[in-house]
């Protein structure tokens, strides 16, 4: 081998190899041996001893391709260093041959790459993740939304403030326009099958294109909701996130990486070799080619520095001096290079002393790397983290981040400006003391649970900040970051006072409790003073049956109460429709028997106001899922209704019928006094009244059909109403969903017939002695033993004597005993509990009624009763004992 190879070989830094021109290797120098730990005589088979394993085969294959084509030879692979270490390497190698052409020697470099590839891995990498981070902000705080009418021309009807900014457009401009007009949208798919997509399932979801005001195309991913506007009108409210900034870096990502490969695999390092006299003695075409500099323009360094560093030449010039003293240890520089085309380039150099020429001249070898790119990148990366931070520190929320331990790194300007901080003061757990002591356990089991799941984090707890009056309520939430591999790289989050909201929130569940207690107390003041009125009407009925003009007077007094108990019934059920608190009894029933049943038990109502009633129903049975009380509450109160509002000799139609949709309609018409059209947009709702007369004639609070349309609604049904004016009658129609393929329940069989009734003892507990001696003596007329006490201690004691069969108890009696206490006293007793324990109250809601069963009554009665009810009741359990 040539003394001067051979010296020049191993003064450099790179690894350089000889094999002969069958491709064996017999050479390889001081810093290959260094690096791989292995002689030459070890390397003789080739490289496959420390290359890595996923590169072997492609080394091989294009080894044995070089050596078949005597091309030269060029590829990067990882090399296993002597500890084990794997490192990025460009081998390259030329062929040299004789006169005859024919390969004798390969020479090879082998140059360390790894750097600049874990470089350009973790820029593009960190790169994604500042995107992310921003995407994840703009998760939190808006997105452009407008709204459209689906049906008709289509005109928006709703252009957010953040519609504007994104698309450039003013309110005025969009009000009105097609939305894919205004916006040029570009749809994945054709308008038809989106406009068929949400009229089938309400909703579509997906990328489109749209071009804003100064004719920008914008990346958007839309989501569409059909909704249903005022006046039945449906709406498409449309939400759009701009993710174009996103798509076109990914698309320049993708091809800065096409680019750099393709560089990588056509050109090699730009080396450089010259002596301590400033003479360049070689540079390769890399470097020539890259800065632009013929060889013969850079003869000596000085001319280098002159051309290509400018106004840094004597800073660069005193760093190329030092070289020269190094004794066999590398230097790393970064300077700024003008090549001959005038463009600014950032070139990373590697320099080490190659010893001495000929001449006794020092020599050294300087290995370029041109590191603009990445040095763009990098001022990229910290520009764009700096505008992060600025529009961070912009918002009016808190917003942070955390480490993936969870550890909060950072705040933005609103945290410190609240918590009285300096920056930095706070980070870690910090946070934690600013809590409220109820809240914080909480609020930190959340939070670890979060960072040990990766689940979004949410979370409402009080801070109690030293620029804030006490502390606050705020709405926290935090979504993950995750890298390449998966693994939650950072957390985002951000903190919004809903202070104002909890408190409205907080005072309006307050009213609305105190609103259902006036209610109940409301109710139960009302019924109480129907009961006596009820009984004694019933006995002046028993006792004057001979005397029409009693028998009248007794008629007027028992519609009236019945009418009195109505209307607390539709202002309790209203109440509890609007707060969603009914609870249906659903089961399957047929609608045509209900229809039938309601219309005919309502007959002779409707009679005795001069009103005809006709009924057409279908042949066969219409099943339904439904709750048959409250089904033939909703029929009642219609009919109750037309009988209000139709005169004497006028008629009432009701009609059932099912119709293709898979539906059951209930019309209801009437000839009395008819609607306006302005009546009709309000008539179901609540205390809507047709009469608005001085005199009031029709009566009522108007709740009957507010009342209908919510139990019908409850049931998957619909209601409307319709009038030719007034004069002209009204026809309500009741939509109700029909279920099939289930055959009805086979009927009850009948009830045997009932023998001789005997004698009951029955108590009457009632504090309210106008009740309690109305009852008893409407009882004692029905062949009943009675006896009454009016508070629940002497209820107690008058059963320990009397031994009742029966006992009707108030609920709320006074003396410190209430009925639930009486009941829990004589049903721990078994020597003095009844066999029917009925409870009388003027408290009939869900809650009432519960407490009614725990206590132990057998029965819940809701004054005022209903004598008939009572006596057919009674007369039963007199047969059952």
């Amino acid at each position: 081998m040539d003394p001067q190879f051979h010296r020049l070989a191993e003064s450099i830094p790179q690894m350089v190899w000889a094999a002969r021109g069958d491709g064996a290797c017999d050479y390889v120098n001081g810093r290959f041996r260094e690096y791989t730990g292995r002689t030459a005589e070890q390397m003789g088979a080739g490289l496959a001893a420390v290359l890595h394993p996923d590169d072997a085969d492609r080394h091989a294959a294009a080894w044995r391709a070089a050596l078949e084509a005597g091309a030269a030879f060029e590829l990067e692979v990882r090399l296993r260093r002597h500890d084990g270490v794997y490192r990025w390497f460009l081998g390259r190698a030329e062929p040299i041959r004789d006169g005859g052409g024919q390969t004798v020697r390969w020479l090879g470099t082998t140059t360390d790459i790894d750097d600049r590839k874990r470089a350009e891995e973790g820029a593009r990498w960190l790169g994604e993740d500042v995107q992310r981070w921003k995407d994840a902000l703009l998760e939190q705080v808006s997105e452009a939304a407008f709204a459209w009418e689906f049906a008709g021309g289509g005109g928006i009807v709703y252009f957010s403030t953040s519609a504007r900014r994104l698309y450039g457009f003013s309110e005025q401009e969009a009000l009105g326009r097609r939305s894919h007009e205004l916006l040029s949208t570009v749809f994945p798919e054709p308008l038809a099958e989106v406009r068929a997509t949400l009229e089938r399932e309400g909703c579509w979801e997906g990328e489109l294109l749209h071009t804003a005001r100064d004719g920008r195309t914008l990346a958007i991913e839309s989501r569409m909701q059909l909704v249903e506007g005022i006046g039945h009108r449906r709406l498409v409210l449309q939400t759009a996130r701009d993710v174009t900034v996103r798509k076109r870096t990914e698309e320049s990502l993708r091809e800065s990486e096409e680019r750099f490969r393709r560089a990588v695999m056509a050109t090699p390092f730009p080396i450089m070799i010259h002596a301590d006299d400033g003479e360049v003695i070689s540079v390769n075409h890399a470097w020539t080619e890259l800065s632009g500099y013929t060889r013969d323009e850079i003869p000596t360094i000085a001319a280098w520095l002159d051309r290509a560093h400018g106004a840094q030449r004597d800073a660069v010039r005193a760093r190329v001096a030092s070289l020269f003293a190094l004794e066999g240890a590398s230097n790393e520089t970064e300077h700024a290079v003008t090549t001959a085309r005038g463009e600014l380039r950032t070139w990373l150099f590697r320099a080490a002393p190659l010893g001495k020429d000929a001449s006794g001249r020092r020599l050294v070898i300087s290995i370029a790397h041109d590191i603009t790119e990445r040095k763009r990148v990098d001022d990229a990366l910290r520009e764009s983290e700096a505008n992060f931070r600025q529009l961070a520190d912009a918002m009016p929320q808190i917003v942070w981040t955390a480490r993936p331990d969870g550890a909060v790194d950072y705040y933005n300007r609103r945290w410190y400006e609240l918590a009285g901080a300096k920056e930095g003061e706070t980070t870690g757990d910090g946070w934690l003391a600013f809590l409220h002591d109820d809240d914080r356990q909480r609020a930190a089991d959340v939070w670890r649970r979060s960072v040990a799941t990766g689940e979004p984090y949410e979370s409402e707890h009080r801070f109690g900040f030293p620029a804030a009056r006490g502390h606050r309520w705020y709405l926290c939430r935090a979504l993950p970051v995750r890298g390449p591999s998966g693994q939650i790289a950072r957390w985002y989050g951000t903190c919004t006072d809903i202070h104002d909201q909890k408190c409205a929130e907080a005072t309006l569940k307050e009213a609305d409790q105190r609103k259902d207690e006036f209610l109940a107390m409301l109710a139960h003041e009302l019924r109480n003073p129907l009961g006596p009125i009820r009984n004694a009407v019933e006995i002046l009925q028993l006792l004057g049956a001979q005397q029409p003009s009693l028998t009248r007077a007794c008629g007027v007094i028992e519609r009236q109460v019945s009418h009195m108990a109505r209307l607390v019934d539709d202002l309790l059920d209203v109440s509890r429709v609007a707060r969603g608190r009914i609870q249906l009894r659903k089961e399957r029933c047929d609608l045509t028997q209900l229809v039938r049943q309601t219309a005919e038990d309502y007959r002779s109502t409707l009679a005795a106001s001069g009103i005809g009633l006709e009924v057409a129903l279908p042949a066969e049975p219409l099943w339904v899922h439904g709750d048959p009380t409250r089904l033939s509450q909703v029929i009642s109160n219609v009919l109750h209704n037309a009988n209000k509002f139709t005169d004497a000799g006028g008629r009432v139609a009701v009609s059932l019928s099912a119709i293709p949709e898979g539906s059951a309609v209930i019309r209801v018409r009437d000839t009395g006094i008819g609607m306006d059209p302005a009546m009709l947009t309000r008539v179901f709702e609540p205390f809507s009244q047709a009469d608005r007369s001085l005199e009031r004639s029709r009566g009522g609070l108007g709740l009957g059909l507010s009342l209908v349309k919510g139990l019908v609604e409850l049931h998957g049904g619909a209601v409307s109403a319709e009038s030719a004016g007034i004069g002209h009658g009204t026809e309500v129609r009741l939509h109700l969903p029909l279920t099939r393929g289930i055959e009805p329940s086979t009927g009850r069989p009948a009830a045997p017939a009932c023998p001789r009734e005997r004698l009951l003892r029955i108590l009457i507990i009632e504090d309210n002695e106008d009740a309690a001696e109305s009852l008893q003596a409407l009882l004692t007329m029905h062949g009943y033993r009675v006896q009454v006490a009016l508070s629940g201690a002497a209820g107690v004691e008058a059963a320990c004597s009397f031994r009742p069969e029966v006992i009707l108890c108030d609920i709320g009696l006074p003396g410190g005993m209430d009925g639930y206490g009486v009941a829990r006293a004589l049903k721990g007793n078994l020597g003095l509990s009844p066999s029917l324990m009925i409870a009388l109250t003027g408290y009939g809601q869900e809650e009432d009624q519960r407490r009614v069963r725990e206590a132990g009554f057998d029965m819940h009665f809701i004054k005022p009763i209903d004598p008939r009810s009572l006596q057919k009741l009674l007369a039963s359990f007199t047969t059952r004992a």
